[in-house]
C-alpha cells in the first residue's frame, strides 16, 4: 500500500476520533448540566436511586477523560504521528472493558445496581457514537496495521538508502 493511502487512513482515524470525542464531550457536558439543574431528581426520588449521583459523576469523569484522550490522539493521527497508536489501542480496549464491566455491575449488584444502571444510561451515552460504528474494533485494527505499514515502508526505504 502506498504512502498516500496510509496517510488517508490516519486522516480517517483522526477525523473519526476528533468527531467522536467532540460528540462525547458535548453529550457529557449536556448531561452534567441537566443533572446540575435537577433534571434527574424526580427519577432519583421515584426509583430510590441513592447512589445515582456518585455513579453518574464517576462514570462521567471516566468518559470525559476518555474523550480528551481520544481528541488528543485524533489530532496526533491527523499529523500522522504513529507513536500514539499503542496508547490509542489501550484507550479503545479500556473503553470496551469499561462498558462491559459497568453493564455487569449495574445489572448484577443488588442495592447499588439500580443506581449504577440508571446512571450508566445517562453518563455513557456519549460513548455510543463510537460503539455504533464499532470504532474501538476497526479503529484499533486500522491504526495498528497502518503503523506497521509505515514502519515497514520506512525500514525498506532506509535500508535501500543505506545500500546506495
Amino acid at each position: 500500500m502506498n504512502d498516500k493511502k496510509i496517510k488517508l487512513l490516519f486522516i480517517v482515524l483522526g477525523v473519526v476520533s476528533v468527531v467522536s470525542a467532540a460528540f462525547g464531550l458535548f453529550y457529557n457536558i449536556t448531561t452534567l448540566w441537566a443533572n446540575h439543574s435537577g433534571g434527574f431528581e424526580e427519577l432519583n426520588r421515584k426509583e430510590n436511586l441513592i447512589y445515582f449521583h456518585k455513579a453518574f459523576y464517576a462514570m462521567s469523569t471516566f468518559c470525559i477523560i476518555s474523550y480528551i484522550l481520544l481528541f488528543f490522539f485524533g489530532l496526533a493521527f491527523l499529523k500522522r504521528k504513529t507513536s500514539y497508536v499503542p496508547l490509542f489501542v489501550i484507550l479503545m480496549i479500556t473503553e470496551v472493558i469499561y462498558l462491559f464491566l459497568i453493564g455487569f455491575v449495574g445489572w448484577g449488584l443488588s442495592g447499588a445496581g439500580h443506581s449504577i444502571a440508571a446512571a450508566s444510561g445517562v453518563a455513557n451515552g456519549g460513548l455510543m457514537a463510537q460503539f455504533i460504528i464499532l470504532f474501538p474494533l476497526w479503529g484499533s485494527i486500522v491504526a495498528l496495521w497502518a503503523k506497521k505499514k509505515i514502519q515497514n515502508t520506512h525500514l525498506t526505504t532506509d535500508s535501500t538508502a543505506d545500500r546506495e
